[in-house]
């Protein structure tokens, strides 16, 4: 465990949250869980170091997606698909062409392959060497094992960069936020899609909502330190937005809340069915559609652009 500093304005006066667990894998630890006092950053404090990190990525970590046509139930592969058409429509959005794209902690290449097929020029950085690995050999994509930082790309080199639920692993994410605009074109886009401390689901279910993701998110960002850290390290926000249909994540986070609240497993197993059901999905779309349209959604995404001067380059 190493303690650290705040990571946006380098304070080290915070206060306490809460002291979370792995909600999710019931890996051992405690975690506590700050608020910087003076810029309003919250992460962990202390947290797993470089080395230590990786215990808490088993190799079915939910994220390491497999391909669409594998898997095994066809409504996982409807509901797979639709997410994706959600995912590609909000890139084509904001960039009606096409270009070079980086996808940084790509997982197993699903979104990567998906935009190569829209035409982009694909290049993507996984950490894990099992998800990078399943990517070079399902997809055939061109992907590096590590981190951002431990590439070597060109300046200006990038249309597109995507942090797809990846920011809030990171323990720079200064210096990277620094390389991406290092690399990405004069103009050229950045996607990020990061859990919302603001949103609704948040404040319903406190220290058990999934969106902490305890220990692995070690920073979790509100849209005002996300605007800060962004035009600091040479990007501007040109639109915010949520997801809708994420009743996956509101499940979770129930789930989560209803182990730590109810002895009855039983029990819990049937709620838990009730609200994974077809009808129950569509009931609560209208909820979903009304947070994405108030934006306090679970998962906020982020398009910047990157406003380093051209003449200096």
């Amino acid at each position: 465990m190493e303690q650290i500093y705040c990571a946006l304005c380098g304070a080290d006066n915070t206060e306490l949250i809460f002291v979370g667990r792995d909600e999710w894998y019931n890996l051992p630890g405690e975690f506590p869980t700050v608020r910087c006092c003076e810029c309003g950053l919250i992460y962990l404090n202390p947290r797993p170091d470089r080395t230590e990190i990786g215990q808490f990525y088993p190799d079915d970590y939910a994220p390491y997606f497999r391909a669409i046509e594998d898997e095994p139930s066809w409504w996982q592969r409807i509901n797979r698909r639709l997410a994706m058409h959600k995912r590609l429509r909000l890139v084509q959005k904001h960039l009606p062409g096409t270009g070079s794209v980086l996808d940084v902690g790509c997982a197993t290449g699903t979104f990567l392959a998906a935009l190569r097929e829209q035409g982009w020029r694909t290049q993507g950085i996984e950490l894990s060497s099992f998800a990078a690995e399943y990517a070079r050999k399902r997809y055939g994509l061109d992907v590096f094992t590590g981190e951002l930082l431990d590439t070597h790309f060109t300046d200006n080199q990038f249309d597109l960069i995507i942090f797809w639920d990846v920011l809030e692993h990171v323990h720079q994410p200064r210096e990277n936020l620094l390389e991406a605009a290092r690399i990405a074109k004069p103009g050229g886009t950045l996607i990020l899609a990061l859990p919302n401390p603001d949103s609704l689901e948040a404040r319903l279910f406190g220290q058990y909502w999934a969106g902490w993701d305890t220990p692995r998110h070690l920073f979790i960002y509100a849209e005002k330190t996300m605007r800060r850290f962004l035009q600091e390290t040479g990007w501007q926000i040109i639109n915010t937005s949520c997801l809708t249909g994420r009743i996956w994540l509101f499940n979770l986070s129930l789930e989560h809340w209803l182990q730590n609240k109810l002895s009855n497993k039983r029990m819990l197993a049937i709620i838990m069915a009730i609200m994974r059901s077809l009808p129950v999905r569509l009931l609560s779309l209208p909820y979903f559609m009304l947070v994405e349209r108030l934006k306090k959604g679970s998962v906020m995404i982020i398009f910047a652009r990157c406003s380093k001067d051209t003449h200096h380059e």
